[in-house]
């Protein structure tokens, strides 16, 4: 693989082909990992939050301090397309049939289901 890819829900770079996340029809979803997404899910239904306190078991294979992935955490999680809501207009109004997001702050997803 020859491109930078970062899974917009880990922040992991993706560095084989095999690591590239699928869509329902088994197609590449260069926006996750295989990790975070399969099959046109993601493998957790969590919150922000959640995600982080589960991502903290990793922080002694990265040579991080749990405290140091946290705040990594903290300031990384936010910014990437899972957890940051690109459709605010749209969740003002209370639905977006596009919206992949899982912010907190987004209501899509409850006008949704």
């Amino acid at each position: 693989m020859n491109q930078n890819l970062i899974c917009q829900s880990c922040s992991m770079e993706i560095r084989e082909e095999s690591h590239i996340g699928t869509n329902h029809d088994g197609s590449k979803n260069q926006d996750y990992c295989v990790f975070c997404y399969k099959d046109g899910a993601f493998l957790q239904d969590v919150s922000m939050e959640e995600f982080i306190e589960n991502s903290l078991q990793f922080a002694p294979e990265l040579g991080m301090s749990q405290e140091e992935m946290e705040a990594y955490c903290k300031a990384t999680l936010p910014t990437l397309k899972r957890w940051h809501c690109t459709c605010t207009e749209a969740c003002a109004s209370g639905y977006n049939p596009d919206c992949t997001c899982t912010s907190n702050e987004c209501h899509c997803r409850d006008a949704n289901e």
